[in-house]
């Protein structure tokens, strides 16, 4: 596994989930775990090669992508630390495809490591400020949004920001990004402020670029919301608005997580415009619908 420096006391690690480590004293603090076994047991090797003792890892929320790896960590005597309400759904991941799935069972097809990741105990809760970790010193940034309670890492001038921004090269491949509060995911793209930020997916970002991703990011968040209310030109329910939304931004919804993570983001733009009193919820003959209230 290849490293990227930045700075004296981070490093990051490209791949289909961007994994970071911080250093201090011969001893590295991993920033989230991967899908799965393979990329923790990478980043693990990685740090057995440069000589560093491995002392933690910091979780930054909790969906398989990110802590699917966690638990081989944890098999090796390593803390992990995560926020409180993160931490409690990565002890418990069966919460994931409950939580997709409305609250029912869940259906076999959410049953997978995509959705369902090997849970691992949190040693520790983190909560945003200043924050010492043996010899690591760090921001924890609450970035909720994407998540619940989803915490970034800053240390001198780089961001671990997680999900809290995705970067224009995933947008193509997935044009509705997960959200599970659309007011916060804006309002948290206020803090990723840096002179360098990892974001979870795509490109390392800096100067321009980030500031221009910023604005797509949020652009499409707000598009989004733009379009879930004009799907209200009648009543309708939200698997309706779910194929509206879907086919203005050309994303083909070919499998059933695919269209319940979609779903999750529409229902979060909906609440969206239910606090703006733009839309409102009623029933007709026993079917749940939305559609445009007074401010709409």
């Amino acid at each position: 596994m290849e490293g990227v420096p930045l700075g004296r006391r981070a490093v990051a690690f490209p791949g289909p989930v961007n994994l970071g480590a911080l250093i201090a004293e011969n001893e590295v603090l991993f920033i989230d775990a991967g899908l799965d076994e393979g990329a923790a047991r990478k980043l693990w090797r990685w740090a057995e090669e440069h000589g560093f003792r491995p002392f933690g890892a910091i979780l930054t929320h909790a969906h398989a992508d990110h802590f699917g790896g966690a638990h081989f960590w944890e098999k090796r005597g390593l803390c992990l630390f995560s926020s409180a309400l993160e931490g409690a759904m990565m002890e418990h991941p069966l919460f994931e495809p409950i939580f997709l799935f409305g609250g029912a069972s869940p259906h076999p097809d959410l049953l997978g490591k995509f959705t369902l990741a090997e849970p691992c105990q949190i040693s520790g809760k983190l909560g945003p400020g200043k924050v010492e970790l043996g010899p690591f010193e760090m921001e924890i940034v609450f970035l909720p949004g994407h998540s619940p309670a989803q915490i970034g890492v800053r240390v001198d001038d780089v961001l671990f920001c997680a999900d809290a921004l995705f970067p224009s090269a995933i947008l193509q491949k997935h044009p509705i990004p997960f959200c599970y509060d659309l007011d916060q995911a804006l309002s948290s793209l206020s803090k990723v402020e840096a002179e360098t930020v990892v974001p979870g997916h795509g490109p390392i970002l800096s100067g321009a670029n980030l500031r221009a991703e910023i604005r797509a990011f949020r652009e499409r968040l707000e598009e989004i919301r733009g379009l879930v209310l004009s799907a209200l030109d009648s009543p309708k329910p939200a698997e309706e608005i779910v194929g509206y939304v879907a086919n203005a931004l050309r994303e083909e919804l070919r499998a059933l997580s695919s269209f319940l993570l979609v779903r999750t983001t529409i229902l979060a733009a909906l609440t969206s415009l239910v606090r703006a009193g733009q839309a409102q919820a009623t029933l007709e003959e026993n079917r749940l619908l939305w559609e445009r209230s007074g401010n709409g």
